[in-house]
C-alpha cells in the first residue's frame, strides 16, 4: 500500500525538492539571464503540479463514481491514470535530464 501511495505523490516530492534547489540557486550571485531561466523552471514546476493535480482529482473522482456503479467512469479512470503516467515520465526522463544544461546555458542541450 505504501508503494502505491509513494507512486502517486512522487511528482510532488520531486517538485518540492526542485523548488528548494532552484530557490537556493536563485539567491547565489548569477547573471540576469540565468535568473530568468530559473524563474522559467520554477513556473514549469508550478504548472506541472497543477496539471498533475487535475488528473489526480479526475482519477480519484472517477474511481469513486466507478465504485458507486457508474461504469462509464472507467474511461475517466483509465485516461486519468495514463495522463499521470505520461506526466511522471516527462518529469523524470525529460525535465530532470535537461534542467542543468538549461540553467548553465549549455550549447549542446537539445532544443525542444
Amino acid at each position: 500500500m505504501k508503494k502505491i501511495v509513494n507512486w502517486f505523490i512522487e511528482p510532488y516530492i520531486i517538485i518540492t525538492s526542485e523548488w528548494k534547489l532552484l530557490s537556493a540557486r536563485n539567491n547565489e550571485p548569477i547573471t540576469a539571464s540565468e535568473k530568468r531561466r530559473i524563474k522559467e523552471l520554477q513556473f514549469f514546476n508550478i504548472m506541472l503540479a497543477a496539471v498533475y493535480t487535475f488528473f489526480f482529482y479526475m482519477f480519484v473522482g472517477d474511481l469513486f463514481m466507478l465504485i458507486r456503479g457508474n461504469w462509464v467512469s472507467l474511461l475517466g479512470v483509465v485516461f486519468g491514470f495514463l495522463m499521470m503516467v505520461l506526466l511522471k515520465r516527462i518529469q523524470i526522463f525529460r525535465y530532470l535530464k535537461r534542467r542543468d544544461a538549461y540553467i548553465k546555458n549549455d550549447e549542446t542541450r537539445i532544443e525542444k
